[in-house]
């Protein structure tokens, strides 16, 4: 049997270890890109406070510097682009694209990128008024996490496949 592991988890670590930099990573960006969309006339603080956050979270995954810092700047703009309403959820499939890099994915798992595009659509075409970004948000943002899960199986299954076309050609 085959046991798969996280690309990301071979990887040599110059500071701390895989699990804890892994969690914090990925809560700070959750909570960067909430506070960044939580963003009103009466709370602009966290438009300061939001991509701050976000930027730590990816500098804190653990992958390939160059990785980390490549998706920096435009996740950084992905995550306030929703601020202006439902029609621009569509930045959720930028943030993917990015952690899909961080991740060290392969290239097949990037058609997950075209849930969140197909999210944002429908969100268009169904949320029109300002007062629905919430819900454009929730909605955009689960598709988002199922099309990561999902990405991750296309890899699993890419590398499984490999590894049987390996074993079964070998003499």
């Amino acid at each position: 049997m085959i046991v798969w592991s996280e690309p990301t988890r071979s990887l040599r670590l110059r500071w701390g270890s895989y699990l804890p930099r892994y969690l914090v990573g990925l809560a700070a960006i959750v909570v960067g890109v909430a506070a960044t969309n939580l963003t009103s006339t009466y709370s602009l603080w966290f438009l300061l406070i939001g991509p701050v956050v976000q930027a730590v979270g990816w500098l804190c995954l653990p992958a390939a510097l160059w990785r980390r810092l490549l998706v920096l700047v435009p996740c950084m703009i992905a995550g306030l682009v929703p601020v202006a309403g439902p029609d621009f959820v569509g930045a959720f499939a930028a943030l993917l694209a990015a952690w899909l890099l961080v991740r060290h994915r392969p290239a097949v798992s990037y058609l997950a990128v075209v849930a969140p595009i197909a999210a944002s659509i429908v969100a268009k075409l169904t949320l029109h008024e300002y007062t629905a970004t919430a819900v454009a948000l929730f909605f955009c943002a689960g598709v988002s996490v199922a099309a990561a899960w999902f990405a991750r199986q296309l890899a699993r299954w890419r590398d499984d496949r490999r590894a049987v076309t390996r074993t079964t050609s070998q003499p």
